[in-house]
């Protein structure tokens, strides 16, 4: 465990050690028994820390008015180490400063400082969880097991199963140099970093949709590019670390650090919404799949209960049982009965909708149907006798304009689980005896919504992480 000597300037001086663990967040255990020679310590760096720390709260309580008050609409664009409570550490060493973001606690954030007679090549490793190097000379410098790994996996959604497609190692090296031509603004301004880092990294990746049966899907090409954006993050103890040169008290002054808070917010929105721009761009079809997608989940969650959130759910979401209505009645009278759902679709195609709850078994363990499927089933045909009977009057008097006679229906009922194949062979005996009757459990329901929607705007389940987004650039066959 390495450990450093280290003094804390917040609030009062203490003298102890400073423990690097990796992965988790540094550790300053007191002892006032560390010995430090003043000898050794540059006379500069002994107040550095105290004016980097006063600075560094003065622009941490600006951030956090700012984001509270007004700003608070671009709180979500924020980096997560200013959304966030974060402690905060500044080291001062002999030709840098490090200050490291670390996830605190809301109301009891701690900021701490301290100085080091070392340099950034010996501090950043330890510092950073060994992610960033300022070697002397790249070419001889010794990495050791420096580093952050990472592997690519492939997973089998269906099976579970995964295959490691690579395995690497990231490493940052930073220069201890700005280059020449590089104009290093004046103060106010803050000073320029060297380096900094976050502990999320944007990434996007390049993939392709198959389907996962050819033979099954006919012969027009189904295929879609895809890029995949979304957040790594890595698995270090910090939040964000700023790398800074040498100490110089012009610049680390409290009463510029609300310029800075300013100007870090607006820099990180703007930074933030020209990716989301540029990716809305590719794929703007993003906010319908997503969605759809929260709907279809919201739905299946419904099905392990009664009928009726059912129906208030689908009454909110008629797309589901039919995309292309023009037009939609819930609970209209057809003579001494109710229809659930009447939907009008192009060219005066009307739907009638029968719904039972999702709990309803359609056949016995014997292979004979239910009651509950021979109500549904008398239902659609009641509905059908008095249309015809009344034909007229469901036109002009109940504005059914130009319904047919011989109307399509629909019975969606019970759950796919609960269906042998010969069950939905008798299924398909039972749709025979009335003509245009489709009968479909809230399963299969879900599913020709999916495809739709799918066929539309892109496959749904491919990407399951809150942080991770996919993208269809519209140049695909198919795309909307």
């Amino acid at each position: 465990m390495p450990k450093d000597r280290y003094s804390s300037d917040s609030a009062k001086q203490k003298r102890g050690r400073l423990e690097f663990r990796s992965g988790q967040p540094l550790a300053f255990v007191e002892d006032p028994n560390v010995a430090e020679d003043a000898s050794e310590l540059p006379l500069e760096l002994r107040g550095a820390a105290s004016q980097v720390i006063a600075t560094l709260k003065a622009y941490r309580d600006a951030v956090k008015a700012l984001l509270s008050g007004k700003y608070a609409d671009l709180r979500e664009f924020a980096p997560s180490h200013l959304r966030k409570p974060c402690d905060i550490v500044a080291i001062c060493c002999k030709n840098g400063i490090i200050v490291r973001y670390e996830l605190g606690v809301e109301g009891a954030t701690k900021l701490r400082g301290g100085a080091v007679n070392v340099t950034l090549t010996e501090l950043a490793p330890k510092l950073s969880d060994t992610l960033i190097h300022f070697p002397l000379d790249r070419q001889s410098y010794d990495l050791g097991l420096g580093g952050i790994p990472i592997e690519g996996v492939k997973k089998n959604f269906e099976t579970g199963t995964e295959e490691l497609i690579f395995s690497d190692r990231i490493v940052i090296f930073g220069s201890l140099q700005f280059d020449p031509s590089f104009s290093i603004p004046p103060p106010p301004s803050r000073p320029t970093c060297l380096l900094s880092c976050a502990n999320e990294f944007h990434i996007e990746m390049l993939g392709e949709v198959v389907p996962s049966d050819q033979k099954s899907a006919g012969n027009i090409d189904k295929t879609r590019e895809f890029i995949v954006a979304g957040l790594f993050k890595l698995p270090v103890g910090w939040q964000a670390l700023e790398i800074y040169p040498a100490f110089q008290a012009e610049y680390w002054k409290p009463e510029f650090a609300a310029l800075w808070a300013e100007m870090d917010i607006l820099a990180a929105v703007a930074r933030r919404r020209f990716a989301d721009t540029q990716l809305a761009a590719m794929d703007p079809n993003v906010p319908a799949r997503r969605a759809f997608k929260a709907a279809l989940e919201e739905f299946a969650r419904l099905l392990d209960g009664p009928e009726e959130p059912a129906h208030q759910f689908l009454k909110k979401h008629p797309e589901i049982i039919s995309p292309t209505h023009t037009a939609a009645w819930s609970k209209l009278p057809l003579g001494d009965h109710v229809t659930d759902f009447v939907f009008r679709e192009p060219s005066n195609d009307y739907l009638l909708v029968e719904i039972e709850s999702p709990l309803r078994k359609l056949f016995r363990k014997d292979g004979q149907q239910r009651e509950e499927l021979t109500h549904a089933f008398n239902q659609i045909a009641d509905w059908r006798v008095f249309i015809e009977d009344n034909l007229r009057k469901v036109q002009e008097e109940m504005e059914l304009v130009n319904i047919s006679s011989n109307p399509r229906s629909l019975i969606v009922i019970g759950r796919s689980e609960a269906l042998t194949d010969n069950n939905r062979r008798k299924l398909a005996t039972l749709q025979g005896q009335i003509p245009k009757l489709q009968i479909m459990t809230y399963d299969d329901l879900i599913l020709r919504s999916k495809a739709m929607v799918e066929n539309l705007f892109g496959p749904l389940d491919i990407i399951t992480s809150e942080n991770v987004e996919i993208f269809y650039p519209r140049t695909n066959s198919g795309a909307a």
